[in-house]
């Protein structure tokens, strides 16, 4: 038997989910942001906001791109 307490997100309390839901707000943010800046380095994107980061990066490459972008960051948070 494991040692480590495992837990549903059922079980947990609205305080922690709403923790859990911002850590992963903020994941993608910073996902988000750092593929931005790599990618096309002369857009400033310094101040923008994370709506404003998702409508670039569909303007930029288009809707499906962000799909793909992002099951392929869904991908490696399940690892």
């Amino acid at each position: 038997m494991s040692k480590h307490a495992q837990y549903h997100r059922e079980d947990l309390l609205p305080e922690d989910r709403n923790r859990e839901n911002e850590k992963k707000k903020d994941e993608n943010f910073l996902n988000l942001w750092s593929y931005l800046s790599r990618r096309y380095p002369d857009i400033d994107i310094e101040s923008k906001p994370f709506i404003e980061l998702i409508q670039l990066k569909m303007a930029l490459e288009g809707p499906r791109e962000l799909r793909h972008w992002s099951s392929d960051i869904a991908t490696v948070r399940k690892r």
